[in-house]
């Protein structure tokens, strides 16, 4: 029967000032590594505790490198919503209240294939100093300070996977309306496709950066002909997917009210998670619509941009462990 090994890879310790921290991986079959934040809240304003996205601001960078290549490399939003959206791991907290300087905990998991302890997709056994965690720090926004954080990793010391699931970042910034294209990279197997724009569905009238979307191979539609934004992010929904997916939203409310009243229902316009749309390639979970991009010429996203602005781009790639082997 197979075995896991769940270990603290650091201890819970104060990050002191900004800037990179590097670290070794394990080297056993690496499946889940378990980043943890632990800051207190920064109450001393009405506006400024944060549930979710205030905290993630700690994560400036994420980036997990196999002998100096990145095969994990985005931001602490971007790796959140990768978790809630594609994974539909969700994010476990304790101690979310909004009090001043009260001890926060969050958890937001990198994983290294479908699905945790996938045997058959995770990171292969390395040698000591082959693979590095890097992650850049960002120690007092304005919904925290004094900000601590542990690293757990999850093992799988039997396994011998065939496949590594990577995820980097295309920044862009389109810079005219209508069509713009974002390049993706070919060789690789690719699942889905995360999307972030400076500008999403919002206001009078919405006019978001990604606008009509549409994924091309070789110069041929594929997978989406044509959607738009808004409604592209309804597809999470179809796989499982709750909303909102990080579960930020505000409630309204008259606090002068002399009697007892219930707030207002539930609105989402303050979620950083309206930016984002997963275009998803793999909703069945076992590669029957998965896109092959081995021996195209090229792959790309394509929007009718409404709203310039910059937009971030993170194919999820199936990967052969050969690749990563001497």
């Amino acid at each position: 029967m197979a075995s896991f090994i769940h270990s603290i890879l650091r201890t819970n310790a104060l990050i002191a000032a900004d800037g990179d921290e590097v670290m070794d991986l394990p080297v056993n079959p690496l499946s889940v590594i378990l980043l943890h934040l632990s800051p207190l809240n920064e109450c001393t304003a009405e506006t400024t505790y944060s549930f979710i996205k205030g905290l993630l601001t700690a994560l400036t960078s994420i980036r997990v490198s196999h002998k100096g290549s990145a095969v994990v490399d985005l931001n602490g939003y971007d790796l959140a919503m990768l978790d809630l959206l594609y994974h539909r791991t969700g994010l476990f907290q304790c101690n979310a209240d909004r009090t001043d300087d009260d001890r926060r905990s969050l958890v937001v998991p990198i994983i290294f294939g479908r699905n945790p302890y996938m045997a058959s997709e995770c990171f292969p056994e390395t040698k000591k100093g082959e693979l590095h965690l890097t992650i850049t720090w960002n120690i007092a926004d304005t919904a925290y300070d004094g900000l601590r954080r542990s690293i757990e990793t999850i093992e799988l010391p039997e396994a011998t996977p065939d496949f590594v699931q990577k995820v980097t970042t295309l920044a862009q910034t389109f810079a005219a309306l209508g069509q713009n294209d974002v390049d993706l990279p070919i060789g690789n197997v690719i699942r889905a496709i995360l999307l972030w724009g400076a500008t999403g569905f919002a206001g009078a009238t919405p006019l978001p950066t990604w606008g009509q979307l549409e994924l091309m191979k070789d110069n041929r539609q594929t997978h989406y002909s044509a959607t738009d934004f808004e409604v592209s992010r309804a597809v999470a929904g179809l796989l499982g997917c709750q909303y909102p997916p990080s579960q930020d939203h505000i409630h309204g409310l008259d606090p002068t009210a002399v009697a007892y009243a219930d707030s207002e229902e539930m609105q989402t316009s303050e979620s950083k998670s309206e930016l984002y749309t997963l275009l998803h390639l793999d909703p069945t979970r076992d590669d029957e619509y998965s896109l092959v991009t081995e021996g195209a010429g090229r792959v790309n996203v394509r929007a009718d941009c409404e709203t310039v602005g910059a937009v971030r781009v993170l194919p999820i790639e199936k990967v052969p462990v050969s690749v990563f082997m001497d």
